[in-house]
């Protein structure tokens, strides 16, 4: 299974561009204090509830965007999600790390 990527630039620009970005972070409620994506919202990977997740929202009238610290989790995530039924999932390259070295806005 593939799994649909994004660079943290492209994100960044979609948002800044007005567009509705949905975006998790799969990290630990540690990781997530010490640095995040600023419009992020942490659901950690050990309980994320991919079912709900895929059915939530408007479901897949917009793709839901995963980031964690380097990528892997990421994209175990996005199986997750892909598997439950998701069909619009997309992972962000590099995670949190590739965001923060890109000098995009962190909290």
């Amino acid at each position: 299974m593939s799994v649909s990527t994004i660079t943290p630039r492209q994100l960044f620009e979609l948002k800044e561009s007005g567009n509705p970005v949905e975006l998790i972070d799969v990290r630990t409620p540690v990781e997530f204090r010490e640095v995040h994506v600023t419009f992020a919202r942490n659901l950690p990977l050990d309980q994320l509830d991919a079912r709900a997740l895929a059915v939530s929202g408007d479901g897949d009238a917009e793709p839901l965007y995963v980031i964690c610290r380097s990528g892997s989790r990421g994209r175990q995530a996005c199986e997750k999600l892909s598997a439950a039924g998701r069909t619009q999932v997309v992972n962000v390259e590099g995670g949190t790390q590739a965001w923060d070295e890109a000098g995009l806005p962190v909290i």
